[in-house]
């Protein structure tokens, strides 16, 4: 899916407030997800934008740091995979539509 500059910047605006944690609208957050369903560029920009909001930006050299740079859950305890527990097809079942394509 191709984007205009003009929404490219609408778009990464919107993420900026969810970072810091400001007010979006409902309007806001279900344009920016409707994109992030088809664009894995905005549907990362917008994982790191959630992990910047609950857990503030990780500024030492830890795996926290690492995984929050890289837009992969795993900081949040209930992201983790429990081999006694889960299902591996069930746990990445939740992963977004672009990524269970390939």
């Amino acid at each position: 899916m191709l984007l205009s500059n003009q929404k490219r910047l609408k778009i990464h605006g919107i993420i900026k407030r969810i970072a810091q944690d400001k007010s979006i609208s409902l309007e806001e957050r279900i344009y920016v997800e409707k994109f992030a369903k088809h664009n894995s560029t905005i549907s990362l920009w917008l994982k790191k934008a959630n992990s910047f909001r609950r857990h503030g930006l990780k500024k030492d050299d830890g795996i926290d740091n690492l995984l929050q740079s890289l837009g992969i859950d795993g900081i949040d305890k209930e992201n983790h995979f429990n081999p006694n527990e889960d299902d591996i097809s069930d746990w990445f079942g939740g992963a977004p539509g672009w990524l269970r394509r390939s």
